[in-house]
């Protein structure tokens, strides 16, 4: 229980010319025997007539006259300036307690945060500290700071069943708990239930709270780990809001299995607003293009007459995205020459500008110079007639290319892509393809993370393979894996296709974000990035690839503090979206690379809804995050990499993985197994987009 009657006091807020104590009947009692007409007060620097006639419960023109002050800005620090008594009023002491705001006092003793600072001195609202003695209102001595249009009520409000629902109180219950719970105060539940201050709840009562709009606000219960910081990380809000709508003293005030309240405004944050004199909740509504129900249920307002100036609400506010002019908004498919035409009409629904197209060389020249073009000619007439832009990731060499790594390779690297023997096949094919698709493809991405085995098996033996008893060959000892393997094919790639079509971008591979490095099963980004940089990769491309993907951690969230729900893959930087971008862009910089970063993959896979399979060993963090998690992700990666100069476009990935029957790339897909949207599919749709996007 609160303690704040410690002594009770008469006082007229003035400085009286004599005074003289006296004790009645044993009790604590000051009394001002003689009070004088006016109180005296120094100015102190940065004091203006409106702060001081504020503070002491006056007017200026009041000041003005009892000083024969002409203008008002005639006072300098240092002067003594008379101040007009007040009416007398009885006061108590109150002791400031954790978790009190000097709003929340107000509402407590009936009065304003005004009034309170007056009494007091305080210049400053939020400058009050645990322990602190303050003078206040005494109980049937409410002070009032304007008469009838003051703002201030006394009577309990009037129950709205439509703002009001009823609670049975459950044992553990507290008024501080159920406050937070319904977005209220204290000292609104004690006024709508009759609840006499010092008065405990009744286990089995039914008493009234304000009801929580769900379309609104929504309820999130603290997991172990969380923390307001990371709550307010994930789910992009503004700390100080979050806290604030949640009533709590301190952003350290939570715990596990508490609930708090989020805010569900869709394309819309939080914003802190302090109360004016003139303000209104229909003005605030039409300022902030909001409604009176909703700034209600975002601050708990069941009577507006109770808000006092200067007081802090909560008020929508629109988010600071802006789609940035040339930004890029690419989304991959995959190729089904039979859909081209409604694939292009999804994208195209989607606002994207950009698309991009997986093209494995291998199912294209089947035999050396043996072409098979038209499912991906359907792909491009497609696209291009929709009027987008369009990039082709080459990438997986032929068998025929690879035939005498295929020879003696083990049975379990067969499904292995990699590049071939000879680079130089790998720039006819280019050629051949850039003429083919000069003028209508804008962009090629040369080979996909070269980083990994999956991509780069290139078999290396340090002695003859001969078959095994069981019909197999040995595990090669060696993977030729690394940027000085891949640049050279980049640097072909280059010149193949600016020597036919100069004006389509040439971009470096993206990497498939790793931390392990063992020059075998992969080659982590850091290391590889930095040596491919090094090879002078940068002299034959127009932007540099970026992955982002094997990861449940929420964009908005740094590294590497143990995200909510997410038991592995949060270890490395690399599994933080903001933190790989700003490792792209600062490893550029060092190596005075000045290219765009082009993420040509991005997203965020989740096991929920209809998939095609359940996530294998290794791809557990594909548990870790919900449809509703993968949309809000979506939308907060697009925000993000608008603000970065250094990113020139995001692809993401992808819109039909699941069509085409690719078991991981189903994780991802924008269309679900059964063939539905997930809320992924609105998210990325509502992305504010610029007309001009490149």
């Amino acid at each position: 229980m609160r303690r704040h009657c410690i002594a009770t006091v008469v006082i007229l807020l003035i400085a009286a010319a004599t005074i003289s104590y006296a004790q009645d009947d044993g009790a604590d009692r000051t009394e001002l025997e003689s009070p004088a007409t006016y109180d005296t007060y120094t100015v102190q620097s940065g004091d203006s007539l409106s702060d001081i006639a504020r503070r002491f419960d006056t007017t200026v023109e009041a000041l003005k006259a009892a000083n024969s002050i002409v203008e008002a800005g005639e006072i300098i620090a240092g002067q003594s300036l008379l101040i007009p008594a007040a009416e007398a009023a009885p006061l108590d002491f109150y002791e400031v307690q954790a978790g009190d705001t000097l709003f929340s006092i107000a509402r407590q003793f009936e009065t304003s945060v005004d009034i309170l600072q007056g009494l007091n001195g305080l210049g400053d609202p939020s400058g009050i500290f645990v322990g602190q003695q303050l003078a206040v209102p005494a109980a049937g001595g409410i002070l009032e700071s304007g008469g009838a249009d003051s703002g201030l009520a006394t009577a309990t409000p009037q129950v709205n069943e439509g703002r009001y629902e009823t609670y049975i109180v459950q044992r553990g219950d507290t008024l501080f708990d159920l406050a937070r719970l319904y977005n209220t105060t204290i000292a609104q539940l004690r006024r709508l239930n009759s609840i006499e201050e010092g008065a405990d709840l009744i286990i089995g009562r039914s008493i009234y709270v304000p009801r929580v709009d769900e379309t609104v606000l929504e309820r999130y219960i603290v997991q172990p780990g969380d923390s307001l910081y990371s709550i307010a990380k994930r789910y992009d809000i503004d700390l100080q809001a979050l806290r604030l709508l949640n009533r709590l003293a301190d952003i350290r005030d939570l715990r596990a299995g508490q609930v708090i309240l989020l805010p569900k405004l869709e394309g819309r944050t939080l914003a802190i607003h302090a109360m004016q004199a003139e303000d209104t909740l229909e003005k605030l509504a039409e300022r902030y293009e909001t409604n009176v129900e909703i700034l209600r249920t975002l601050n708990g307002i069941a009577d507006a007459s109770l808000i006092e100036v200067g007081r802090t609400i909560l008020v929508p506010s629109a988010q600071e995205t802006r789609a940035r002019p040339g930004f890029g908004f690419g989304l991959q498919v995959f190729i089904d020459g039979t859909r081209a035409d409604a694939l292009a009409a999804r994208v195209k629904e989607l606002g994207a500008d950009w698309v991009k197209i997986d093209v494995s060389w291998a199912e294209i020249e089947t035999e050396p110079d043996v072409y098979s073009y038209s499912a991906l000619d359907s792909m491009i007439a497609a696209m291009e007639l929709a009027g987008l832009k369009i990039m082709l990731n080459v990438h997986d060499a032929p068998a025929w290319s690879r035939a005498r790594y295929m020879a003696t390779l083990n049975s379990q690297f067969w499904d292995y892509a990699g590049p071939p023997e000879d680079y130089a096949d790998f720039a006819d094919f280019l050629a051949n393809m850039v003429i083919r698709y000069a003028g209508l493809v804008d962009a090629y991405e040369i080979w996909k993370s070269p980083n990994l085995l999956k991509f780069w098996s290139v078999p290396v033996y340090t002695r003859p393979q001969e078959m095994t008893a069981d019909g197999d060959y040995g595990i090669p000892d060696e993977i030729q894996m690394g940027a000085r393997e891949y640049v050279p094919l980049l640097e072909l790639a280059y010149e193949a296709i600016k020597s036919r079509d100069e004006k389509a971008m040439v971009v470096a591979a993206g990497l498939a974000p790793v931390g392990f490095n063992d020059n075998y099963n992969s080659i982590d980004t850091v290391t590889y990035l930095k040596n491919m940089l090094d090879e002078g990769a940068a002299q034959y491309s127009d932007a540099i690839g970026a992955v982002f993907s094997a990861s449940a951690a929420p964009p908005t969230l740094a590294c590497c503090d143990k995200p909510p729900g997410v038991d592995t893959h949060y270890e490395s930087f690399l599994q933080y979206y903001g933190d790989l971008l700003a490792f792209y862009s600062e490893t550029l910089k060092e190596r005075g690379v000045e290219l765009p970063i082009i993420v040509t993959q991005l997203g965020w896979g989740t096991a929920d809804g209809a998939n095609l399979a359940t996530p294998a060993a290794g791809y557990e963090w594909l548990n870790y995050t919900s449809e509703e998690e993968q949309a809000l992700y979506v939308t907060q990666a697009y925000q993000i990499a608008q603000k970065l100069e250094s990113v020139s476009a995001l692809f993401l990935y992808n819109l039909n993985g699941c069509a085409v029957g690719d078991e991981e790339a189903c994780f991802f897909s924008l269309e679900d197994a059964a063939g539905q949207e997930r809320p992924a599919f609105a998210a990325y749709r509502d992305v504010p987009k610029s007309a001009d996007a490149a």
